[in-house]
Protein backbone atom coordinates (compact mmCIF):
# COMPACT_ATOMS: atom_id res chain seq x y z
CA UNK A 1 0.00 0.00 0.00
CA UNK A 2 1.57 3.38 -1.12
CA UNK A 3 2.17 6.07 1.50
CA UNK A 4 1.67 9.67 1.41
CA UNK A 5 3.46 12.11 3.63
CA UNK A 6 0.84 15.16 4.45
CA UNK A 7 2.14 18.67 6.04
CA UNK A 8 1.05 22.36 6.16
CA UNK A 9 2.46 25.12 4.14
CA UNK A 10 4.41 26.33 7.75
CA UNK A 11 6.91 23.62 6.89
CA UNK A 12 8.36 25.94 4.22
CA UNK A 13 9.70 23.46 2.25
CA UNK A 14 11.40 24.02 -0.93
CA UNK A 15 8.36 23.63 -4.03
CA UNK A 16 11.18 21.69 -5.85
CA UNK A 17 11.30 18.86 -2.87
CA UNK A 18 7.97 18.99 -2.44
CA UNK A 19 7.30 17.57 -6.14
CA UNK A 20 10.18 15.27 -6.46
CA UNK A 21 9.19 13.77 -2.88
CA UNK A 22 5.19 13.55 -3.67
CA UNK A 23 4.66 15.79 -0.45
CA UNK A 24 1.08 16.73 -0.46
CA UNK A 25 0.94 20.53 1.56
CA UNK A 26 -1.97 21.81 2.82
CA UNK A 27 -1.83 25.97 3.19
CA UNK A 28 -2.53 27.52 5.88
CA UNK A 29 -4.79 30.82 5.43
CA UNK A 30 -3.46 34.46 5.34
CA UNK A 31 -5.48 38.08 5.69
CA UNK A 32 -4.66 41.58 5.40
CA UNK A 33 -7.65 42.83 6.51
CA UNK A 34 -10.73 42.01 4.59
CA UNK A 35 -8.75 39.79 1.80
CA UNK A 36 -8.11 36.43 2.17
CA UNK A 37 -5.03 34.50 0.38
CA UNK A 38 -4.22 30.66 0.92
CA UNK A 39 -0.18 31.02 1.78
CA UNK A 40 2.18 29.61 -0.42
CA UNK A 41 -0.34 29.74 -3.48
CA UNK A 42 -2.04 33.26 -4.18
CA UNK A 43 0.74 35.55 -2.66
CA UNK A 44 4.24 35.79 -3.01
CA UNK A 45 6.75 36.58 -0.38
CA UNK A 46 7.92 39.54 -2.34
CA UNK A 47 4.43 41.27 -2.20
CA UNK A 48 3.48 39.79 1.27
CA UNK A 49 6.70 41.31 2.98
CA UNK A 50 6.48 44.70 0.37
CA UNK A 51 2.94 44.52 2.19
CA UNK A 52 4.36 43.84 5.71
CA UNK A 53 6.39 46.55 5.68
CA UNK A 54 4.44 49.10 3.86
CA UNK A 55 0.63 49.07 4.89
CA UNK A 56 0.38 49.38 8.10
CA UNK A 57 -1.79 46.58 8.55
CA UNK A 58 -0.89 43.17 10.85
CA UNK A 59 -1.89 40.52 8.61
CA UNK A 60 -3.42 37.25 10.71
CA UNK A 61 -3.01 33.54 10.22
CA UNK A 62 -5.48 30.57 11.06
CA UNK A 63 -4.96 27.14 10.52
CA UNK A 64 -6.50 24.88 7.70
CA UNK A 65 -10.07 23.97 8.46
CA UNK A 66 -11.29 20.18 9.60
CA UNK A 67 -13.34 20.38 5.80
CA UNK A 68 -9.98 21.03 4.16
CA UNK A 69 -8.16 17.85 5.51
CA UNK A 70 -11.55 15.43 5.08
CA UNK A 71 -10.80 16.72 1.36
CA UNK A 72 -7.36 15.77 1.37
CA UNK A 73 -7.58 12.62 3.45
CA UNK A 74 -10.56 11.78 1.45
CA UNK A 75 -8.63 11.69 -1.68
CA UNK A 76 -6.00 9.67 -0.13
CA UNK A 77 -8.11 7.15 1.75
CA UNK A 78 -10.06 6.90 -2.16
CA UNK A 79 -6.44 5.69 -3.84
CA UNK A 80 -5.81 3.38 -0.81
CA UNK A 81 -2.99 5.54 0.40
CA UNK A 82 -1.96 5.08 4.13
CA UNK A 83 -0.84 8.80 5.35
CA UNK A 84 1.75 9.94 7.37
CA UNK A 85 0.60 13.97 8.23
CA UNK A 86 3.00 15.88 9.84
CA UNK A 87 2.16 19.62 11.11
CA UNK A 88 3.36 22.40 12.93
CA UNK A 89 3.98 22.47 16.87
CA UNK A 90 0.18 22.40 18.18
CA UNK A 91 1.85 25.22 20.69
CA UNK A 92 1.68 27.45 17.68
CA UNK A 93 -0.75 26.57 15.61
CA UNK A 94 -4.21 24.93 15.46
CA UNK A 95 -3.56 23.17 11.95
CA UNK A 96 -2.59 19.66 14.36
CA UNK A 97 -6.18 19.50 15.55
CA UNK A 98 -7.55 19.79 12.53
CA UNK A 99 -5.93 17.60 11.36
CA UNK A 100 -6.94 15.17 14.29
CA UNK A 101 -10.51 15.90 13.43
CA UNK A 102 -10.81 14.74 10.49
CA UNK A 103 -8.51 11.68 10.60
CA UNK A 104 -11.41 11.39 13.43
CA UNK A 105 -14.49 11.75 11.19
CA UNK A 106 -12.81 10.01 8.32
CA UNK A 107 -12.53 7.29 10.36
CA UNK A 108 -9.18 6.27 9.32
CA UNK A 109 -7.80 4.65 12.24
CA UNK A 110 -4.54 2.59 11.43
CA UNK A 111 -4.36 3.97 7.63
CA UNK A 112 -2.84 7.41 9.37
CA UNK A 113 -0.52 8.79 11.47
CA UNK A 114 -0.93 12.14 12.82
CA UNK A 115 2.61 14.09 14.22
CA UNK A 116 3.07 16.89 16.18
CA UNK A 117 6.60 18.08 15.01
CA UNK A 118 6.91 20.49 18.10
CA UNK A 119 8.53 22.40 15.43
CA UNK A 120 8.12 24.99 12.84
CA UNK A 121 9.27 26.45 9.50
CA UNK A 122 11.86 24.27 7.72
CA UNK A 123 12.30 22.62 11.12
CA UNK A 124 9.25 20.95 10.82
CA UNK A 125 9.64 20.70 7.13
CA UNK A 126 13.29 18.83 7.85
CA UNK A 127 11.00 15.92 9.59
CA UNK A 128 8.65 15.65 6.81
CA UNK A 129 11.57 15.62 4.25
CA UNK A 130 12.88 13.14 6.11
CA UNK A 131 10.07 10.83 6.33
CA UNK A 132 9.26 11.25 2.12
CA UNK A 133 12.86 10.45 2.06
CA UNK A 134 12.52 6.91 4.09
CA UNK A 135 9.32 5.90 2.23
CA UNK A 136 10.78 6.34 -0.97
CA UNK A 137 13.30 3.49 0.23
CA UNK A 138 10.29 1.51 1.30
CA UNK A 139 9.36 2.60 5.18
CA UNK A 140 6.34 1.26 6.26
CA UNK A 141 4.12 3.94 7.78
CA UNK A 142 5.51 3.15 11.50
CA UNK A 143 9.17 3.03 10.40
CA UNK A 144 8.45 6.99 8.70
CA UNK A 145 6.71 8.20 11.46
CA UNK A 146 9.36 6.92 13.80
CA UNK A 147 12.15 8.66 11.33
CA UNK A 148 10.21 12.06 11.56
CA UNK A 149 9.91 12.14 15.61
CA UNK A 150 13.46 11.03 15.70
CA UNK A 151 14.67 14.26 13.17
CA UNK A 152 12.10 16.53 15.82
CA UNK A 153 13.59 15.48 18.68
CA UNK A 154 17.72 16.07 17.17
CA UNK A 155 16.59 19.05 15.73
CA UNK A 156 17.28 22.78 16.85
CA UNK A 157 16.10 26.22 16.13
CA UNK A 158 18.22 29.62 16.83
CA UNK A 159 16.22 32.44 15.01
CA UNK A 160 17.43 36.49 15.59
CA UNK A 161 14.50 38.87 15.57
CA UNK A 162 15.17 42.28 14.48
CA UNK A 163 12.07 43.31 16.37
CA UNK A 164 9.45 41.33 18.78
CA UNK A 165 6.23 43.36 17.34
CA UNK A 166 5.19 41.04 14.78
CA UNK A 167 5.41 37.78 17.51
CA UNK A 168 3.60 39.56 20.38
CA UNK A 169 0.84 40.98 17.81
CA UNK A 170 0.47 37.53 16.52
CA UNK A 171 0.40 35.86 19.87
CA UNK A 172 2.68 33.53 19.31
CA UNK A 173 5.78 35.07 21.91
CA UNK A 174 5.33 32.53 24.18
CA UNK A 175 8.06 32.22 27.02
CA UNK A 176 9.94 35.07 25.20
CA UNK A 177 7.17 37.37 26.74
CA UNK A 178 9.19 38.72 29.42
CA UNK A 179 11.15 40.62 27.08
CA UNK A 180 8.47 42.62 25.89
CA UNK A 181 8.78 46.02 27.30
CA UNK A 182 12.32 46.03 28.24
CA UNK A 183 14.15 49.10 27.87
CA UNK A 184 17.43 47.68 26.67
CA UNK A 185 17.65 47.72 22.83
CA UNK A 186 18.37 44.40 22.45
CA UNK A 187 18.13 42.04 19.43
CA UNK A 188 16.90 38.19 21.20
CA UNK A 189 17.40 35.28 19.80
CA UNK A 190 14.68 32.94 20.28
CA UNK A 191 14.20 28.95 19.95
CA UNK A 192 11.85 26.38 20.32
CA UNK A 193 11.68 24.14 23.44
CA UNK A 194 8.95 21.74 23.44
CA UNK A 195 7.28 23.43 20.90
CA UNK A 196 6.96 26.59 22.39
CA UNK A 197 8.89 29.96 21.70
CA UNK A 198 11.45 30.34 24.37
CA UNK A 199 14.44 33.12 24.94
CA UNK A 200 17.86 31.44 23.83
CA UNK A 201 20.09 34.58 24.11
CA UNK A 202 19.90 38.50 24.52
CA UNK A 203 22.63 40.34 21.70
CA UNK A 204 22.63 44.07 21.26
CA UNK A 205 23.70 44.45 17.50
CA UNK A 206 22.84 42.60 14.39
CA UNK A 207 26.35 41.43 13.61
CA UNK A 208 26.80 40.07 16.94
CA UNK A 209 23.78 38.28 16.53
CA UNK A 210 24.90 36.72 13.39
CA UNK A 211 27.94 35.48 14.85
CA UNK A 212 26.11 34.37 17.61
CA UNK A 213 23.92 32.19 15.13
CA UNK A 214 27.08 30.80 13.56
CA UNK A 215 28.28 29.79 17.14
CA UNK A 216 25.14 28.10 17.87
CA UNK A 217 25.11 25.74 14.84
CA UNK A 218 29.13 24.64 15.34
CA UNK A 219 28.04 24.01 19.20
CA UNK A 220 25.63 21.45 17.91
CA UNK A 221 28.24 19.35 16.79
CA UNK A 222 27.99 16.96 13.27
CA UNK A 223 25.01 17.96 11.68
CA UNK A 224 22.71 15.75 9.78
CA UNK A 225 20.86 18.60 7.66
CA UNK A 226 20.70 22.77 7.93
CA UNK A 227 19.50 25.40 7.14
CA UNK A 228 19.52 29.21 7.05
CA UNK A 229 15.90 31.14 7.58
CA UNK A 230 14.90 34.68 6.50
CA UNK A 231 12.44 36.98 5.82
CA UNK A 232 14.26 40.12 4.22
CA UNK A 233 17.85 39.87 3.84
CA UNK A 234 18.98 36.94 1.40
CA UNK A 235 22.30 38.18 0.88
CA UNK A 236 22.95 37.57 4.46
CA UNK A 237 21.40 34.22 4.70
CA UNK A 238 23.53 32.82 2.23
CA UNK A 239 26.69 34.21 3.73
CA UNK A 240 25.76 32.67 6.78
CA UNK A 241 24.90 29.03 4.94
CA UNK A 242 28.34 29.01 3.64
CA UNK A 243 30.16 29.80 7.34
CA UNK A 244 28.04 26.75 8.57
CA UNK A 245 28.32 24.29 5.54
CA UNK A 246 31.34 22.81 6.91
CA UNK A 247 29.24 21.05 9.89
CA UNK A 248 27.17 19.34 7.74
CA UNK A 249 28.68 15.41 7.52
CA UNK A 250 27.26 15.11 3.68
CA UNK A 251 29.44 18.08 3.19
CA UNK A 252 25.96 19.45 1.36
CA UNK A 253 25.11 23.51 0.72
CA UNK A 254 22.60 24.12 3.81
CA UNK A 255 19.29 25.10 2.63
CA UNK A 256 18.46 28.75 2.36
CA UNK A 257 14.81 28.62 2.86
CA UNK A 258 12.51 32.28 2.71
CA UNK A 259 10.20 32.17 5.71
CA UNK A 260 6.56 31.90 3.90
CA UNK A 261 4.41 34.46 4.59
CA UNK A 262 2.01 32.57 7.32
CA UNK A 263 5.19 31.99 9.40
CA UNK A 264 7.01 35.34 8.67
CA UNK A 265 4.12 37.06 9.84
CA UNK A 266 4.93 36.76 13.20
CA UNK A 267 8.48 37.26 12.60
CA UNK A 268 8.00 40.02 10.55
CA UNK A 269 11.25 41.63 8.97
CA UNK A 270 15.44 41.47 9.70
CA UNK A 271 14.49 37.67 10.47
CA UNK A 272 17.52 35.57 9.91
CA UNK A 273 17.61 32.35 11.91
CA UNK A 274 19.78 28.81 11.61
CA UNK A 275 17.67 25.01 12.04
CA UNK A 276 20.39 21.89 12.55
CA UNK A 277 19.59 18.43 12.65
CA UNK A 278 22.31 16.56 14.78
CA UNK A 279 23.38 13.26 13.30
CA UNK A 280 22.41 10.66 15.43
CA UNK A 281 24.20 9.88 18.46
Amino acid sequence: MAITIVTDSGADIPSELVSSLGITVVPLTLSFGEQTYLDGVELSPDEFYERLINEGIMPTTSQPSVGKFIEVYKELKKASHQILSIHLSAKLSGTFNSATQAATEEKLGDSIKIIDSKQASIALGFSVIAAAEAVARGASLEEAASIADSTSDRTNTFILFDTLEYLAKGGRIGRANALLGSVLQIKPILTLDDGEIATKLKIRTLRKGIQSLQDLAEECGDLERAAVLYTTDSTEASNLASRIRNKIVAKSKPLVVRLSPAVGTHGGPGVIGVVCVKVKP
